[in-house]
C-alpha cells in the first residue's frame, strides 16, 4: 500500500502529489501509446488482409512457372527453326493435305473395319 507522508525535503504532501501527477501523465502517455499501437496493428491487418488473394495468386504463379518456361523455351526453339521451305513442290508439307491428317483418317478408317470384323464375328 502506498504510504504518503513526508518526503526527505520536508515538502511533505507536495512532492507526493507531484510524483503521482508525473506517474498519471506517464500512464496518460503509455495508454495513449498503446491505442496508437493497437490502431496501427488493425491497419496492418486490413492491409494483409486485402493483399491475401494477391498473394494466393503469386504462389499460383510461382508454381506454374516451371512449365510455362518449358513451353516459352520449346516456342522459342520452334521460332529459331523457322518455317519450312514453301518453294520444293516436290516436298510433302507444300499445298498438300497434311500427311498427319491423312494418316490419322486411314488409321481411323482401318481402325471402323477392324471393330466390324471383330464385332461381326463375335455376333
Amino acid at each position: 500500500m502506498l504510504r504518503l507522508g513526508r518526503g526527505r525535503d520536508g515538502t511533505g504532501f507536495d512532492k507526493s502529489q507531484s510524483e503521482i501527477a508525473a506517474l498519471q501523465e506517464q500512464l496518460l502517455t503509455s495508454e495513449a501509446t498503446v491505442h496508437s499501437l493497437q490502431a496501427a496493428v488493425h491497419q496492418r491487418d486490413k492491409l494483409i488482409r486485402q493483399l491475401q488473394p494477391r498473394a494466393e495468386l503469386l504462389q499460383d504463379i510461382c508454381r506454374q512457372r516451371p512449365p510455362l518456361a518449358g513451353l516459352l523455351a520449346a516456342l522459342a526453339e520452334a521460332e529459331r527453326l523457322g518455317p519450312l521451305p514453301a518453294s520444293d513442290p516436290g516436298h510433302p508439307l507444300s499445298g498438300a493435305p497434311s500427311l498427319l491428317l491423312a494418316n490419322n483418317t486411314e488409321e481411323e478408317g482401318d481402325r471402323d473395319h477392324l471393330q466390324s470384323a471383330v464385332f461381326g464375328t463375335t455376333v
